[in-house]
């Protein structure tokens, strides 16, 4: 095999063995030291969930997708990915990110939740407005990607 060292978080890898029926392929890149499957240090995901709250795409992304972007993160990584909302964290991290069959984002989104009724603004991790208990909506603001 090549001498291509990837790497992965171990909840990444949790995920694709639960999805995956066959292993066969991830067990040879493991056995061959293609694949290192490591967890993130808690400083890592502590400021991958910071800069998360502050794009507003924290209450979207999921354990695993945290992890994977502290992972790269934390070794200065390039990040293979299609998931958008981890596209979108990932520049505030100076993370490099590579899409695969997709085009990748074009601008870095910022998430707001606003009250339909009474066009209260919130921060996107809340669900209902404090003001008059309707649900929230969600809309971005766009910012061109650095």
């Amino acid at each position: 095999m090549s001498g291509l060292r990837c790497f992965t978080s171990t909840l990444v890898y949790d995920e694709i063995r639960h999805i995956k029926k066959s292993h066969s392929a991830l067990d040879v890149l493991i056995e061959s030291g293609n694949l290192v499957i490591m967890q993130p240090e808690v400083v890592s995901i502590a400021t991958v969930k910071t800069a998360a709250k502050i794009s507003g795409d924290f209450p979207m992304l999921s354990e695993a997708d945290i992890s994977i972007l502290a992972l790269a993160y934390e070794l200065k990584r390039m990040l293979i990915t299609n998931d958008y909302r981890i596209a979108n964290v990932a520049p505030s991290l100076q993370v490099v990110v590579k899409t695969i069959a997709i085009n990748g984002i074009k601008s870095i989104r910022q998430w707001i939740a606003i009250c339909p009724a009474c066009e209260k603004l919130y921060p996107p991790e809340l669900t209902e407005c404090k003001n008059c208990g309707n649900r929230l909506i969600y809309k971005y603001k766009t910012k061109p990607k650095a």
